[in-house]
C-alpha cells in the first residue's frame, strides 16, 4: 500500500466553497494528497460579496495545527486567511519544529475588494511568519500593500518580486492575473541574485476568479508534498489553475473554478 502525501491548510472557511479551506480540500484530493485543515475564521461570502467574518479563538486555531502535526506525517503546509495578528502569532508558535516547506498565500483583500486581514496583522506577518516561509504568493494588490508602491506592468511585477525576495529572504511567486494584458504572466524569484522564471497563460475573460489564489497555493503545497522541487511545483500549480479557470463551472450564471484535475 502506497503512502498518500499529506499537507495541511491553515485558512478560512468559505460558505460558497470556491475559496478557502473548501478549495484547498478539493485541490488536495484532486492532486492525490490527503489535505488536513485548521480553521482560522468563517467567512460569509459568495463570489463578488463578503458579508461577514467570524474569527476563531487563536489558541483554538493553534490547537488544530498542533494536533494535525502530532498525528499525521505532514509534508507541506499552506497558509491562507490568517486574519488577525493574534492568529498569526498563535499559528507560528504551533509550527515550531516543522521542517517542511511552507507556502504562504497572504490573503489580504478579496477579489470583490473587501479586506480579509486586519492591518495590524501585516507587521506580525513580516515579523514572525516570513522568516519561516518557503514561498510567498502575493497578487498585484498584495504586492502593492507590502511594498507601498504601484505595480502596473510585468517589469514592475518582476522588480517587486525581486525586492520582496530580498526583504523576506524567501521565494516569491508574484501573480500577474490583475496586471492588464491579453495574457496572465506569473513571476517566480527563488533568490535575489537568481534569474526570475516566467510563465504565461492566455487570459480568459468573463469568468469569476473567486478562489483562484487559494487554489493555486494549495496546488503548489500538494505538489511539494509529493516531493517535487519548488520550481516544478509552481509550474504544475500554475498549469492546474489555468485549466481550472478554463473549464470553470457555470452554476446558473455563477461561475466557479473546476478543481477536477485535467492532465493534458
Amino acid at each position: 500500500m502506497s503512502t498518500t502525501p499529506v499537507f495541511l491548510s491553515i485558512a478560512g472557511s468559505d460558505c460558497s466553497a470556491g475559496a478557502g479551506l473548501q478549495a484547498d480540500l478539493k485541490t488536495g484530493f484532486a492532486l492525490g494528497c490527503y489535505p488536513l485543515t485548521a480553521v482560522t475564521c468563517v467567512v460569509n461570502e459568495v463570489p463578488g460579496l463578503v458579508e461577514g467574518i467570524v474569527a476563531m479563538e487563536p489558541d483554538f486555531v493553534a490547537d488544530q495545527v498542533r494536533l494535525c502535526l502530532n498525528t499525521f506525517p505532514v509534508k507541506a503546509i499552506k497558509t491562507g486567511m490568517l486574519y488577525s495578528p493574534e492568529i498569526v502569532r498563535a499559528c507560528c508558535a504551533a509550527l515550531e519544529g516543522f521542517q517542511g516547506p511552507i507556502v504562504v498565500d497572504p490573503v489580504m483583500i478579496a477579489t470583490a475588494g473587501e479586506a480579509l486581514m486586519q492591518q495590524a496583522a501585516i507587521q506580525v506577518y513580516e515579523e514572525v511568519l516570513m522568516p519561516r516561509t518557503t514561498l510567498l504568493t502575493p497578487n498585484k494588490d498584495e504586492l502593492e500593500t507590502l511594498l507601498g508602491a504601484t505595480v502596473c506592468t510585468i517589469e514592475e511585477l518582476t522588480e517587486a518580486a525581486v525586492e520582496l525576495c530580498r526583504r523576506y529572504n524567501c521565494a516569491i511567486l508574484a501573480k500577474g492575473g490583475h496586471v492588464a494584458g491579453s495574457t496572465c504572466t506569473d513571476i517566480l524569484v527563488e533568490a535575489p541574485e537568481a534569474a526570475p522564471k516566467r510563465w504565461s497563460h492566455p487570459r480568459i475573460t468573463g469568468i469569476s476568479t473567486h478562489g483562484t489564489g487559494c487554489t493555486l497555493s494549495s496546488a503548489i503545497a500538494a505538489w511539494l508534498a509529493h516531493g517535487y522541487s519548488l520550481e516544478k511545483s509552481v509550474e504544475r500549480g500554475l498549469d492546474y489553475i489555468a485549466k481550472a479557470i478554463a473549464t470553470s463551472h457555470n452554476l446558473g450564471g455563477v461561475h466557479a473554478v473546476n478543481h477536477q484535475y485535467i492532465d493534458n
